[in-house]
């Protein structure tokens, strides 16, 4: 009998230690095969930026067939493997257990719907344009666009179906296939980054050639052009008939491939996070919506972003049209910079308001592991990098001009609110994002059908005790008192919440409009000249086209973001 004892006691412990070992190897397994497919995408990533850079650079056409014949092969391996995911998981209906329901919202997938058709129009586009060249370029220049739209399309079908799987089975595969599709993303959006900056250098160094005289603007004009050798050679070519696409059209759908691009990267990213996870969907955590704020609409919120919307494209619109015309340019830029000035200190000043209001309503932060919002704070903060980095430059460049003048005032005063309304922004949308509902709100909301029930009892108690005594219970002091700062509190939740919900509309739209505008052309800060002037024309086209895709993506994200809080209030 003392052996039994002995041979329990030894064996209790092991069997308590055998799932936590367990456990562990698996732990470390998985960082294992996440670290595994981290370095299988970034190679990928990596080769692509190399062989990129050779096309752009190097004037030879043998890199950019192999970096066409490369990247048709990386979306076909990429293709293939989307649908047989597809097929699979439709086969077996046991394959997905477990979703993660805060990965890929409505919204989210919509936009991915939207900015999908924009980039397959742009991509049709640049499938004719090349046609009507086909006696002079290689049919790979027709092959790789048709087999990007086959891309876009099969690659918006498997976001739409299965952001949301977290998927258990073929775990390392799939880890490294996400990742290989993330760096193809990344690959095209960088393509379209370059080509679009280059269109707008050029524009804007034969814009400011004819209207400047000033040579050592233009000092480097043979270098920035270097690349430009190809498009020369098509030009020079011509077509059989009368061209029917020009390539400034699909290139100024651009915007809509970057933020595809984008908005794919980061869904795939959240897929492969999620690979091998297990999540209680009975334990998930949902946003209650106070009474009354389903019916409420955010008319101050509405109102004040759609004029910002609608005022910010007609002066967009100004802008274009007065910027060739040099008697209007002056009156055209600083109208323009004066509607930036004015809505910027109106997003600062939203964003106090809504992180004063977090400060009152005092709640609890959620810490818990969330892959989604981890990846919102870490893109939001890096974005923003791009738009710092361009605004301490232009500092720098209007404190050292002389003399000073009124552009450059304008100049230096968008350039601080626009770091200043980031900083805040940044605050207010990631302190949203962690913050948990009311816990005293939902559980008197939740009480409501408990609250009948006591009622009732109350009816039934009434009855069998006098009536003296049942007026004094229903009139307690206590009990009143209790109701009377119960609702005193609700209300003044509601009005919180419903302040919130204008906050949030009014950012959204606000953001909205400084994502259209330099998406779409508007390159304000190389019209005025003044920071053209002070670093030369190739260094500040390098800045600007370093830093302003981040500042245009920091844009798509923060009105993805506030959608998202508005979505919850």
């Amino acid at each position: 009998m003392g052996d039994n004892l002995d041979l329990n006691t030894t064996d209790d412990p092991v069997q308590n230690k055998t799932p936590i070992k367990q456990e562990k190897i698996q732990n470390d397994w998985k960082k294992g095969s996440r670290l595994l497919s981290g370095l299988a995408g970034s190679n990928v990533l990596l080769f692509s930026c190399a062989l990129l850079t050779c096309v752009y650079i190097e004037d030879i056409d043998i890199f950019e067939k192999d970096f066409l014949i490369y990247l048709t092969i990386m979306m076909a391996i990429c293709i293939l493997w989307m649908l047989f995911q597809m097929y699979f998981t439709w086969r077996n209906k046991n394959a997905i257990l477990y979703k993660d329901c805060q990965a890929g919202p409505i919204w989210m997938r919509a936009g991915i719907i939207f900015f999908g058709v924009g980039a397959l129009i742009m991509t049709s586009l640049k499938i004719a344009y090349t046609a009507e060249y086909k006696d002079c370029v290689t049919p790979l220049k027709i092959m790789q666009p048709v087999m990007q739209a086959l891309f876009i399309i099969v690659q918006t079908c498997f976001l739409w179906l299965s952001c949301k799987h977290c998927v258990q089975i073929y775990s390392n595969v799939t880890r490294c296939l996400l990742m290989v599709l993330l760096a193809v993303n990344l690959t095209i959006w960088i393509i379209t980054v370059i080509e679009e900056s280059r269109l707008h250098t050029n524009e804007l160094q034969e814009y400011l050639y004819k209207n400047h005289s000033q040579e050592h603007l233009y000092r480097n004009h043979s270098e920035t052009n270097r690349g430009g050798d190809a498009e020369e050679n098509v030009n020079r070519c011509g077509c059989s008939y009368k061209c029917a696409v020009d390539k400034t059209v699909f290139i100024y759908l651009s915007p809509f491939t970057i933020e595809y691009n984008l908005f794919a990267a980061a869904m795939i990213y959240i897929m492969w996070k999620n690979v091998e996870r297990k999540i209680d969907e009975n334990a998930l955590f949902h946003h209650g919506l106070g009474p009354g704020v389903h019916q409420h609409i955010p008319l101050l919120g509405l109102f004040s972003g759609l004029a910002i919307l609608i005022t910010g494209l007609v002066m967009f619109i100004l802008y274009e049209v007065g910027k060739d015309n040099p008697q209007k340019k002056w009156l055209s830029l600083t109208t323009f910079n004066c509607f930036h000035l004015f809505s910027l200190i109106l997003m600062c000043l939203a964003n106090m308001v809504g992180i004063i209001i977090f400060r009152l309503d005092k709640r609890n932060m959620d810490n818990q592991k969330n892959p989604s919002r981890t990846l919102d704070t870490v893109l939001l903060l890096l974005a923003s990098l791009g738009q710092y980095g361009i605004s301490y430059y232009s500092i720098i460049a209007m404190v050292s001009t002389v003399p000073f003048g009124l552009m450059c005032g304008l100049t230096l005063s968008y350039s601080l609110l626009l770091i200043i309304q980031h900083t805040l922004q940044n605050a207010f949308i990631i302190e949203g994002l962690h913050r948990l509902p009311p816990a005293n709100l939902l559980s008197a909301l939740q009480g409501t059908s408990h609250h009948r029930a006591v009622e009732q009892h109350d009816t039934i108690r009434r009855r069998s005790v006098p009536e003296k005594e049942c007026r004094l219970s229903i009139t307690s002091p206590q009990r009143m008192l209790r109701r009377e700062t119960l609702t005193q509190h609700i209300k003044s939740h509601l009005k919180k919440r419903k302040t919130m919900k204008d906050v949030y509309l009014f950012l959204f739209l606000c953001n909205l409009i400084f994502w259209i505008m330099p998406s779409f052309g508007a390159r304000v800060r190389f019209d005025t000249g003044l920071e053209v002037n002070f670093y030369g024309f190739s260094m500040w086209a390098t800045i600007t086209n370093i830093c302003l895709p981040f500042g245009i993506f920091y844009r798509m994200h923060a009105a993805a973001s506030l959608l998202e809080l508005y979505s919850m209030a």
